[in-house]
């Protein structure tokens, strides 16, 4: 089952509360140790308290003496020479590459000789690779967010006093949902605008079994609490919102239309090919694709410099997934990988996995299917 979250912004974030929230949620708060001692980060070191006003949740502090400001090729540079998780490393640099684009659009500099101030404080790289190593140690799979509530007023800063939100926050959230509210203070940071977009989507978020809330604590003394919630679940029988990409195609081989289509597939969550009839009685292939949101721009990349077509069709819908469980069976032949939908009793062997044991053991790939099918009615007892 998909573990999903559910970012609730009402108060807005940064890159503290993120990291509360995580680890009010469960995170592994020695990971924030690793983060500091894989950077060579010396003289740093992370506190972490309960705290309570209406809600319970975490408060994160970092502490730290003698740091300089860094350039994004110094950040960049400590983060891919450290032995964290390829995924964190790719994540975080990914973040603080979107900050420095945005930066360096707004200080008119080259983004590599562009010196940061407050993101390029200790505490800034210790919340983004902090939160960014935490939301993969939960095992998050999808993250969906609120709309974004902006603060009024001014703030204060490396710079002098800026306008709330800062201008970096604003080019960082273009295209999103944002409310403005008469809260004063700075309630979205560029660093929490940056992993806001880098770790989650904007969209309806799908129902969820849920499992727990993290609340994290900012250090704003505001009337209204000052947190930022994570609802963290596990997918249930759910719709989602999906798009639909239809073309045709008359003038391509069938092997130069598959090869096209497994490289669609790598960004969509199927596609397909049904023959039509076109223009003058042409013959061809009508292709279908389905796809989620965030992956509307790959799709159409690929689909344009892999296919013949000239033009393509967008439609917005949903789709109703069951909920599902991936489990291994034990065949006199071997290990077999099987899907498992328990509301509706449905049982789908992987084919790959029951290919392979057909092909080792000279045994009818149906018989295979048979047997996984049979063991998995014994186990839940369908």
């Amino acid at each position: 089952m998909s573990r999903i979250a559910y970012f609730d912004l009402k108060s807005g974030i940064s890159g503290d509360m993120l990291l509360a929230s995580l680890i009010d949620l469960g995170g592994d708060a020695k990971l924030l140790d690793q983060v500091i001692k894989e950077l060579k980060l010396n003289k740093v070191h992370v506190e972490i308290e309960d705290k309570e006003g209406c809600v319970r949740g975490k408060n994160v502090k970092v502490r730290f003496e003698d740091q300089p400001h860094r350039k994004l090729s110094e950040i960049s540079k400590m983060i891919e020479e450290s032995d964290l998780d390829e995924d964190v490393k790719e994540l975080s640099l990914k973040t603080f590459e979107m900050i420095g684009e945005v930066e360096s659009e707004i200080h008119r500099e080259d983004v590599d000789d562009l010196e940061f101030h407050e993101v390029g404080m200790v505490d800034s790289i210790i919340d983004i690779v902090g939160s960014v190593a935490l939301f993969c140690d939960l095992e998050i799979e999808e993250a969906y967010s609120s709309s974004v509530t902006f603060g009024s007023g001014y703030t204060r800063c490396e710079h002098g006093k800026l306008p709330v939100p800062v201008p970096a926050t604003e080019k960082l959230l273009r295209g999103w949902e944002v409310r403005f509210s008469q809260k004063k203070g700075e309630l979205v940071t560029p660093t929490g605008a940056a992993l806001l977009k880098i770790l989650t989507e904007q969209v309806k978020p799908p129902d969820m079994v849920l499992e727990k809330v993290g609340v994290g604590f900012g250090d704003r003394e505001m009337e209204e609490p000052n947190v930022l919630r994570i609802f963290l679940g596990k997918k249930s029988n759910i719709e989602e919102e999906v798009y639909t990409v239809r073309f045709y195609v008359d003038d391509m081989t069938p092997e130069v239309l598959e090869f096209a289509l497994e490289r669609i597939r790598e960004h969509a969550v199927d596609a397909y090919t049904v023959p039509a009839a076109g223009k003058k009685g042409r013959q061809g292939r009508e292709v279908t694709v389905i796809l989620k949101k965030k992956r509307v721009e790959e799709v159409i990349k690929t689909i344009m410099e892999e296919t013949s077509t000239l033009g393509l069709r967008i439609e917005e819908g949903r789709r109703v997934v069951s909920l599902r469980e991936f489990e291994t069976v034990k065949t006199p032949w071997g290990e077999a990988k099987v899907k498992i939908a328990p509301e509706w009793k449905k049982i789908s062997p992987e084919y790959e996995s029951c290919k392979k044991i057909a092909e080792e053991n000279d045994v009818p790939l149906q018989k295979v299917y048979e047997e996984v099918i049979e063991l998995c009615k014994k186990r839940k007892r369908y």
